[in-house]
């Protein structure tokens, strides 16, 4: 099998519809195989014929359960439900977007020996089925991406396993922060023998219990789940020194690992941490970095002590926070970076030249959970703090206020005027026009422009479309 050039970003071979398959032969099959050798050396779960310059419908994907090989596949069905995730694509490296996809589907086609296959994907695989589909149409997940974000230089991963005696691992993680922590040691060959979750919790109106991401993503895998209630019961412990692991990664599990399970790996117990320690530590530090109006952040891999994210620092990485970023955005780019970040320290820690750097006590800060009423605007306040409590509680709590006694979240905001007031008797609050889709309000000190707002009950929408219809003689927020 041989490991053929992947095509990227403008090549023409990308935009053209591929050529339906007359029969699969030999030939077919030969390029089937130098296909998935290409996907595994880059990777990847999914590649398509012309991402190596073939323009032929065929497609090869594994996502864990595969790999499956597909002439002229067809989707045949989908569902109505959708989810909304991040990809990347081979042929667009550096580069991730969110992408609306449905749940599940039915693909049809031709086999490796020509013989008509269904294949029933959900959740992951079901998102590479058809992303790799739409490569045989010349459409890109660009095209599909609603958000569409650079990876820096430094979040790229160049540490490997395949060349070194296999490590195991027993991975603690829930929400989707971890996610790309778990599958970055997947992809380089740690093998991570267990992982343990939070239990499922109650779930919508129904009240229906609904796993973590990480509990759905290590099923997917074929990795062995358990969900304790409490680390520190017996048999749990003993479950993990069963696993006889050389590492325990932990990435926002949620609960403080007692003595007996950090003293179980042969080499360390390691956690990724999404500020620059020490400060930031606790279990919020995103949204309060954000809320604090941080320019850089970052992430720190410690080796776990039982304080919470006071031990020494194995592995610090940075990133510059945009001007506009939500708490949605950098979650996101954190956990990239903390999934490369934990895989470097990993390999330092495997090979003996990991250093550690005790945390100066004497800067460190803390990151509460928001407490009630936190989510409220207080328009006295300047507009840069307006814009960063908007922007650090998107796309979760929201941010709140009030207009004519109705409640409403505020989505999405633009700084306009960091200082300063339209007229002397301007006050908090007021509404000073619009512009577009954007409504400008007077805060303590400086102009805020209003962009996206939620009234109670409904959809999101514009501003402007939120005041359509409002109660004349109402100029006023909070």
């Amino acid at each position: 099998m041989a490991v053929l050039e992947i095509r990227t970003f403008d090549d023409p071979v990308l935009r053209k519809k591929a050529k339906e398959v007359k029969r699969v032969n030999n030939s077919v099959r030969k390029i089937f195989d130098d296909m998935l050798e290409t996907m595994r050396v880059a990777q990847g779960v999914g590649l398509a014929a012309p991402q190596v310059g073939i323009s032929k419908r065929l497609i090869v994907v594994d996502a864990g359960d595969g790999p499956y090989f597909l002439a002229n596949p067809e989707v045949v069905a989908r569902s109505k439900e959708t989810e909304t995730k991040w990809e990347g694509c081979l042929s667009w490296p550096g580069y991730v977007g969110e992408v609306e996809r449905p749940l599940r589907v039915s693909v049809k086609g031709l086999d490796r020996d020509g013989h008509e296959v269904w294949v029933e994907g959900e959740g992951l695989l079901a998102r590479a089925l058809l992303h790799e589909i739409d490569h045989l149409d010349g459409v890109l997940f660009v095209d599909r991406a609603t958000t569409i974000t650079e990876v820096p230089k430094e979040e790229t991963s160049e540490v490997s396993f395949d060349d070194s005696p296999r490590l195991s691992c027993v991975f603690m993680g829930s929400p989707e922060f971890a996610v790309p922590s778990l599958d970055e040691l997947i992809n380089n060959g740690v093998r991570v023998s267990l992982v343990v979750t939070q239990p499922p919790k109650p779930y919508g109106r129904k009240k229906v219990l609904k796993a973590t991401p990480v509990e759905e993503r290590a099923r997917e895998l074929g990795i062995e789940v358990i969900t304790p209630q409490r680390l520190a019961d017996r048999e749990v412990v003993e479950k993990i020194r069963s696993a006889s692991p050389d590492f325990i990664a932990v990435a926002a599990y949620g609960q403080k690992l007692p003595p007996e399970i950090l003293a179980i790996p042969k080499y360390a117990c390691l956690n990724v941490h999404p500020s620059l320690l020490p400060r930031y530590r606790g279990g919020n530090p995103i949204q309060r970095q954000i809320m604090a109006g941080e320019k850089l952040t970052g992430v720190s891999i410690t080796y776990m002590t039982d304080r919470m994210d006071a031990g020494d620092i194995c592995v610090q990485k940075s990133l510059e926070i945009g001007p506009d970023e939500t708490f949605g955005t950098l979650e996101k780019r954190l956990a990239v970076l903390g999934a490369h970040a934990l895989l470097e320290a990993i390999f330092l820690v495997f090979t003996g030249s990991a250093g550690r750097t005790p945390q100066d006590e004497g800067k460190a800060t803390y990151a509460p959970h928001l407490k009630p009423g936190e989510e409220i605007i207080d328009w006295n306040r300047t507009a840069q703090d307006v814009h960063n409590l908007v922007r650090a509680l998107s796309p979760v709590p929201g941010a709140v206020t009030v207009f004519d006694d109705e409640r409403i979240k505020v989505w999405e905001t633009r700084l306009i005027a960091p200082s300063g007031r339209a007229t002397d008797k301007d006050s908090p609050g007021v509404i000073l026009g619009t512009e577009g889709d954007m409504i400008k309000v007077q805060c303590g000190q400086g102009i805020i422009g209003i962009l996206k707002v939620q009234p109670e009950g409904k959809r999101p929408m514009t501003a402007r479309a939120f005041l359509l219809g409002r109660r004349k003689g109402i100029v006023k927020f909070g």
